[in-house]
């Protein structure tokens, strides 16, 4: 999806990027191809050149796999550098006593990424999850942009945070899948162990509780739970990458397109 991106190019609007791909241009190649002949879209010449040197400066930066010029995409459009950057993506996920981040604390950070799955634990080792984060230059979440991002920066105000950022929920109801995460796995198919069936947001506070009392095995219970939310999201996301790149270039735009997509992922995912 990256080489069929023109939005990035400053002056260069989604409906600019549209109009070229309604005449053809679906690409850069395509652009190089036909820039003498974009006659359709009535781009003046002005504009041609923009997106000719825009190119020039995206391929270099794709042939370095130096993509921070990417961060000119709007960031509901940051989906568009993934497949570009799966193994430098990581999936997060946090716990907290309650859904104020001024009135509650985080109990457990979760990140998976290709160092695999580490789990960061209020009292033991939560800052240490910066430096996990910083091994990643995309971060997934479900949600994050509303409730895990503010609830981190407000608990650690010298995090830095320059990732790109993609937030499930909207990616996932961009293509008809709303509500939350679990409701979302049980319409695709995705199942947890017989363990976690049922365990909401809600249980996951109780269990929190449970432990500081001295419960051990409701530790475990929530760090299997945070586990699965975080490793189920590089499910998600495959699909969602995968569901927006056909909305965007093969017209796709019902629930049914979407949901066989899923199962050409793999029973992992990757």
């Amino acid at each position: 999806m990256l080489k069929n991106t023109f939005c990035h190019i400053q002056g260069i609007t989604l409906q600019t990027e549209n109009a070229l791909w309604q005449d053809g241009v679906m690409s850069w190649d395509d652009f190089f191809k036909r820039k003498n002949d974009l006659l359709i879209s009535k781009l003046p010449s002005s504009k041609k050149e923009i997106i000719s040197q825009g190119l020039l400066k995206s391929l270099k930066a794709v042939e370095k796999k130096d993509y921070s010029m990417f961060k000119s995409l709007p960031r509901n459009q940051y989906w568009r550098v993934y497949d570009y950057l799966r193994d430098d993506a990581c999936f997060l996920d946090i716990e907290t006593t309650g859904l104020s981040k001024h009135n509650h604390e985080i109990t457990l950070i979760g990140i998976y990424g290709r160092y695999g799955t580490k789990i960061f634990m209020n009292g033991e080792n939560l800052e240490d999850f910066k430096g996990e984060l910083e091994k990643y230059s995309v971060v997934v979440t479900f949600n994050g942009s509303c409730f895990d991002l503010p609830f981190l920066m407000h608990k650690f105000p010298d995090l830095v945070f320059d990732h790109f950022h993609l937030d499930l929920r909207y990616l996932l109801a961009n293509l008809g899948f709303k509500g939350g995460l679990k409701k979302i796995e049980v319409d695709l198919g995705i199942s947890r162990d017989d363990e976690l069936e049922g365990v909401t947001g809600y249980d996951a506070v109780i269990l929190w509780f449970k432990y500081k009392k001295g419960d051990v095995d409701a530790l475990d219970k929530l760090k299997k739970y945070l586990r699965a939310d975080i490793e189920n999201l590089k499910l998600l996301m495959d699909f969602a990458y995968e569901g927006m790149e056909k909305k965007h270039l093969s017209g796709f735009d019902n629930k049914s397109d979407y949901k066989n997509v899923i199962f050409s992922l793999g029973s992992d995912g990757c």
